[in-house]
């Protein structure tokens, strides 16, 4: 009998590609920039390619089609992190006419546009929306999850997890909340987090959500940031804005 040995002989450039693509799968049938940009396709680098190649159309004209080649390292070769990702690349996808002047796949008769160096400049601090925001959380508290379980005889995996993310609604402009079921006592808690700054900024903090919520109810001290608000999808509603 052969084992599978898939994931030892994953490299690390196809862990990155795999990641990459789960988080960019989702635009293949919806808009990455309003109106406009859906993914037709994510090509891995070639030996020669200096960078993945997301490949972008308007969802109507195939004639519409460019590629934009971004980088999978950052320039002391470790992994970009993936929390502003969806925002730098809207970012190189409004300043392409800035990224000087194409050339063409080797394979596809595509455009490719060299988006690698804006990408690095600007993953770390991107212009943000308030839809962003509320993404991030979403993004940090349900990474740790994963899918829920669908049947019963799967109820012990699902006891591995520390919470599980069922749900999330933008209050106003100011914050979003964010449903929560806490593992080890069945609790539904609502979890408020900031969408801006002091100074009106939309902020990025919420991508912490994974750190700062587990360690406050592990640590049992939850109960200090309680809010007094009657919400009957939870038992607690919890005001962390101070804390992202």
């Amino acid at each position: 009998m052969v084992e599978d040995d898939s994931i030892a002989d994953s490299t690390p450039r196809d862990v990155l590609l795999g990641s990459l693509l789960g988080r960019l799968r989702e635009f293949v049938a919806s808009p990455l920039t309003p109106g406009s940009h859906v993914l037709r396709g994510l090509l891995p680098p070639t030996e020669m390619d200096r960078g993945a190649r997301v490949v972008l159309w308007d969802g109507q004209d195939l004639g519409s089609t460019y590629a934009l080649e971004i980088p999978l390292l950052d320039d002391d070769g470790e992994e970009i992190p993936h929390d502003n990702f969806i925002a730098a690349l809207r970012s190189c996808i409004g300043q392409r006419e800035a990224l000087g002047p194409p050339f063409p796949d080797e394979v596809f008769p595509v455009p490719v546009l060299d988006a690698r160096r804006h990408f690095l400049n600007i993953v770390d601090a991107p212009p943000l929306t308030l839809a962003d925001a509320v993404y991030l959380p979403l993004l940090s508290l349900g990474s740790a999850n994963g899918p829920a379980p669908l049947s019963e005889d799967v109820e012990e995996e699902a006891g591995e997890v520390e919470w599980r993310l069922l749900g999330f609604m933008l209050v106003d402009e100011r914050y979003a909340r964010y449903y929560v079921r806490w593992t080890e006592t069945g609790d539904v808690w609502g979890l408020d987090f900031c969408m801006r700054d002091e100074a009106g900024k939309v902020d990025s903090r919420g991508g912490t959500a994974d750190m700062i919520f587990p360690a406050l109810a592990s640590s049992h001290d939850l109960e200090r940031f309680h809010r007094p608000v009657s919400d009957n999808r939870c038992q607690a509603v919890f005001d962390l804005t101070t804390w992202c």
